[in-house]
């Protein structure tokens, strides 16, 4: 089952399971995840989903025409297929995207170091 993870400094704030689509984020009591931010819009993105042909499911974070954007690591997108452990940003708020079918056990993801002090990261090729 996928979902998101709302952080805030790095602590687990809250647990979003997407069971019920679009999941859609704002500042309005209409979302189902609804953030008191002023960086919000109303309704500023949602999550969707598509099944292809093999029924693999693939999900999408879309930006509602937000007045901020909505970005996935960082990157500003408009419609974008979300992958296990990415890193959503609304407004000043920070998700991370689970999905447990997605997560490959056979592979290993590399952890680099970076040139900040005592700060690892991992990124897939």
């Amino acid at each position: 089952m996928a979902m998101i993870i709302q952080t805030v400094e790095g602590v687990v704030a809250n647990k979003f399971l997407i069971d019920q689509l679009p999941l859609k984020f704002g500042r309005s009591a209409d979302n189902q995840v609804q953030i008191n931010d002023i960086e919000v819009s109303t309704e500023h993105a949602q999550i969707t989903s598509e099944t292809n042909d093999k029924g693999v499911v693939a999900y999408f974070l879309e930006d509602l025409d937000s007045t901020n954007g909505s970005y996935i690591n960082e990157e500003k997108i408009k419609k974008q297929q979300l992958h296990d452990q990415d890193n959503l940003r609304i407004g000043w708020n920070i998700f991370t995207f689970i999905d447990e079918e997605e997560i490959n056990l056979e592979k290993t993801r590399a952890v680099k170091k970076s040139w900040i002090p005592g700060l690892f990261y991992s990124k897939d090729k």
